[in-house]
């Protein structure tokens, strides 16, 4: 016949069992809230870069166009380069003109400034930010642009000058 033995100093089985059952299930929990926290942060993370380099773009461009509002110096070409469109400004510099580009390229918003009889290439220009898309709507002497990056994120900006904006075909 069975003896039931009482045991008078010591844990049981069962005890230590359910103590290692719910340890096991509060190192889950803590496993499943760090998993989530990083990969929250990390979605945070690339929303701020993205977020950044439209605001660099943005600022860049906006700037020079205040530093450039003269008659007859800024301009806009539709559909230049991967069918976005280039913001074009005519300087006289030391006498002679210079044309600066500002166009998008191969995911890069670039710069260049060259003589006049010269075409824009991406080997003499210089980045500003990474972006997706230009897109420039133009009515006399305001000028709305669109810049996006990874089909997300999406800032608008209309800037109104004193001069008018010209178009280029």
């Amino acid at each position: 016949m069975f003896k039931w033995v009482k045991n008078e100093g010591g844990y049981s089985l069962i005890e230590m069992s359910v103590v290692m059952l719910l340890l096991v299930i509060f190192g889950l929990g803590i496993f499943m809230l760090a998993a989530s926290s990083t990969t929250a942060y990390e979605s945070l993370v690339s929303d701020r870069a993205i977020n950044e380099e439209l605001r660099i773009a943005s600022s860049y461009v906006t700037t020079k166009l205040r530093q450039n509002d003269r008659m007859d110096s800024i301009f806009v070409m539709k559909n230049y380069m991967e069918s976005s469109d280039a913001i074009v400004i005519y300087e006289d510099i030391s006498g002679e003109k210079y044309v600066t580009w500002i166009y998008l390229s191969e995911g890069k918003l670039r710069e260049v400034t060259i003589p006049e009889d010269l075409e824009p290439s991406d080997d003499l220009s210089f980045i500003i930010a990474s972006i997706d898309s230009l897109n420039i709507a133009v009515d006399r002497n305001t000028m709305s642009f669109r810049l996006s990056k990874d089909e997300q994120l999406l800032m608008d900006k209309i800037i109104t000058l004193k001069s008018e904006i010209g178009i280029l075909k």
